[in-house]
């Protein structure tokens, strides 16, 4: 054990890379459903300033924000149980959350995910080890979301 620690001391942070467990639409899903607040699944355009997402100093890493709220708009649909998705735009918060110096790079474009919704109006949520953010969600993240919304399998595994 001590022969660890001293090994872990001489690594260099970066070297010890964060570890998260796999992510996916209905692990999200469940989330949302079992949360106190209310969500609106989504699917469409997520469009916000890159140039305010957080940057990690590498020299610097406490430094790195845990938090940063940035405004962005959505475009799309709002996702239903039953019934055919409704038209949905609205200006949004995208909450960018870091762990330590790792942070998430969300991209404007494509994107399906679970809004937050609160007194100030909605907010999307993403973190280092996913969230409630899929940006250019594939075929199957879009059908995980239709099986989760009709109550269809959404059992939280990961798939490809």
């Amino acid at each position: 054990m001590r022969y660890l620690i001293f090994v872990l001391t001489l690594l260099p942070l970066p070297a010890l890379a964060l570890s998260c467990v796999p992510h996916s639409v209905a692990n999200a899903y469940i989330q949302a459903a079992n949360a106190k607040e209310a969500y609106l699944p989504v699917h469409g355009t997520l469009d916000f300033d890159l140039n305010r997402l957080p940057q990690t100093d590498w020299e610097n890493q406490q430094a790195t924000p845990t938090k940063t709220l940035i405004p962005a708009t959505f475009k799309g649909k709002a996702l239903r149980a039953r019934g055919k998705p409704v038209q949905f735009e609205a200006n949004v918060t995208l909450e960018v959350r870091c762990a330590g110096p790792w942070c998430p790079s969300p991209q404007p474009g494509d994107s399906l995910g679970f809004l937050r919704e609160t007194a100030e109006g909605y907010v999307l949520s993403t973190n280092a080890c996913g969230g409630f953010l899929f940006g250019r969600p594939t075929k199957a993240q879009t059908s995980e979301m239709q099986d989760c919304l009709a109550g269809r399998h959404c059992d939280g595994l990961v798939r490809r």
